[in-house]
C-alpha cells in the first residue's frame, strides 16, 4: 500500500470517528439510581460473602509468612548462637588437649631426664669402682715388683751389657 491510499483511508474514517467522541458515555437519567441501587445491594451481599473472607485469607496469609519470617529469624539467630557454642567448646577442647600434650611431654621429658640421670650415675659409679679397682691393682703391682727392683734392675743391665750377673 502506498502513502496516498492510507492516508486516504485514515481521511475516511476520520469523520465517523469524530462523531463517536460527541456521544456520552453516561447518561444520567432515572437508569442512574438503578445502577446505584443494584452497587449498593452488591456491595451489602457481596461483603460478607465475599470480601471479608477473602480479606481474613489474605490477612492470615500475611500473618503466616510474617510468622514464618520471623521465626526463621529466631532459628537463624539461635544456629548462630549454637554455632559460636561450639567454637567456644572446640577451642576450650583444643587449648585442654594442648595442656595434655605439653603435659605428657613434660612428663616424658622428665622421665627421660630421670633415665639419664640414673645412668649417669651408674656410669660414675663404675667409673668411680674402675678407678678403685685400677688403683688397687696397680698399688698391689708395685708392691710385688718393689720387692723384685733389685733383680729386675740386674737383669735389665745384664740383658744391655751383655754380660751374665756376678
Amino acid at each position: 500500500m502506498d502513502h496516498a491510499a492510507l492516508l486516504s483511508t485514515l481521511t475516511d474514517a476520520l469523520p465517523s470517528s469524530l462523531a463517536l467522541v460527541g456521544a456520552p458515555v453516561v447518561d444520567i437519567d432515572g437508569t442512574l439510581f438503578v445502577q446505584g441501587g443494584i452497587f449498593l445491594a452488591l456491595v451489602v451481599i457481596l461483603n460478607p460473602l465475599l470480601f471479608k473472607p477473602w480479606l481474613a485469607t489474605q490477612a492470615r496469609r500475611a500473618e503466616a509468612i510474617d510468622g514464618a519470617a520471623r521465626k526463621a529469624v529466631a532459628l537463624e539467630q539461635e544456629a548462630d548462637a549454637l554455632v559460636k557454642d561450639y567454637d567456644a567448646k572446640l577451642a576450650a577442647a583444643r587449648d585442654q588437649a594442648a595442656d595434655l600434650r605439653g603435659a605428657a611431654h613434660r612428663e616424658e621429658e622428665q622421665a627421660q631426664a630421670a633415665k639419664l640421670a640414673t645412668a649417669r650415675e651408674a656410669a660414675s659409679a663404675e667409673a668411680t669402682a674402675a678407678r678403685e679397682r685400677i688403683a688397687r691393682e696397680s698399688e698391689a703391682a708395685r708392691t710385688e715388683l718393689s720387692g723384685r727392683v733389685d733383680e729386675l734392675a740386674q737383669t735389665i743391665a745384664s740383658k744391655l751389657l751383655g754380660r751374665g750377673a756376678a
